[in-house]
This record gives structure tokens, C-alpha cells and sequence, in this order.
């Protein structure tokens, strides 16, 4: 691939791309509905990086709620969030659609990236209610296996 991602995504204005038969996207929308709850699982990680999951409702309108804290957009790192994190979606309006992208975290530089380099995902649907994300991180070539994560929405 001679050019990244994120290059790609901007000739096609964010869509979807296809790479090596997979569809890749730069994020993971999903209608939720008040209250109800979303089950993040860590599952692997290969990166050397420090690397986590950014959540937001409604771009940032909205909020969840983690451990009983009302939060606008919080980042879960893989390293320190508990394998399994149950997160309640609180919409603006009765529904509304959570977004869930990957972040990595620079070593040595105290920095914070999304959606640069090779950034981006591909979502595996088991079914209806259960995908798993898997992620290459913007650093260095494009690899799927850089994190793994689960997300389960619960039945209303």
C-alpha cells in the first residue's frame, strides 16, 4: 500500500475502503437507545504501543456513563480499563448512535493520535448485537491485529 489510510480515507471523504478484500472504516457507529448498556472486552493486543478505544454519543452531545461517572468522550486503555467494561449510553433524544474508534498512545512523547497514519478497522458482526473491532493503530503498516476488542450492545 504506498499511501496510509488516513490519505485514503480523505480522497474518499471518509467512506468505507476496501483493502485486501476487507471493508475498513474509521470508526464503529451503533444505534443505542437511553440507558441502554454496551459490554466493551479487551481481547488482544499486538502493538507495542499503548492502545484503548475512544467512545462518544451523538458527537459529543451526549454522554455514557462508566462506574456510575457521567462522561463526554472517554478514551478506555487497554492496559489499565478491566478486561470487561460495561458502558450506559445516554443519547440526546431517545436514540442515538454511539461512535467507537481506536487511539494509541506515543511512548516518550506524551501524545494522544486517532485516525492518522494506518489508522482504522475492520468490524466483525458475530450477530445482531455483537461485533468485534479489529484495529490497526497509525503507526508503522497497516495491521488489523494491532487490537482486538469486543462490543456487545444489550437487548432493550
Amino acid at each position: 500500500m504506498s499511501q496510509t489510510l488516513s490519505e485514503l480515507f480523505i480522497e474518499k471523504k471518509g467512506e468505507s475502503l476496501d483493502i485486501n478484500g476487507k471493508k475498513i472504516v474509521m470508526s464503529h457507529r451503533i444505534e443505542v437507545s437511553k440507558e441502554q448498556v454496551l459490554t466493551i472486552e479487551f481481547m488482544d493486543s499486538e502493538a507495542t504501543c499503548r492502545q484503548g478505544i475512544e467512545l462518544s454519543v451523538d458527537k459529543r452531545k451526549g454522554q455514557v456513563e462508566i462506574n456510575g461517572e457521567l462522561l463526554t468522550a472517554p478514551v478506555l486503555w487497554g492496559d489499565t480499563a478491566p478486561k470487561t467494561v460495561a458502558v450506559k449510553c445516554f443519547p440526546k433524544k431517545a436514540t442515538g448512535q454511539i461512535n467507537i474508534w481506536n487511539v494509541w498512545y506515543y511512548t516518550g512523547q506524551d501524545r494522544i493520535d486517532a485516525w492518522i497514519g494506518n489508522a482504522g478497522m475492520h468490524v466483525e458482526q458475530i450477530n445482531d448485537k455483537t461485533h468485534i473491532l479489529h484495529c490497526s493503530n497509525g503507526i508503522g503498516d497497516f495491521d488489523l491485529n494491532d487490537l482486538s476488542v469486543k462490543v456487545t450492545l444489550s437487548i432493550d
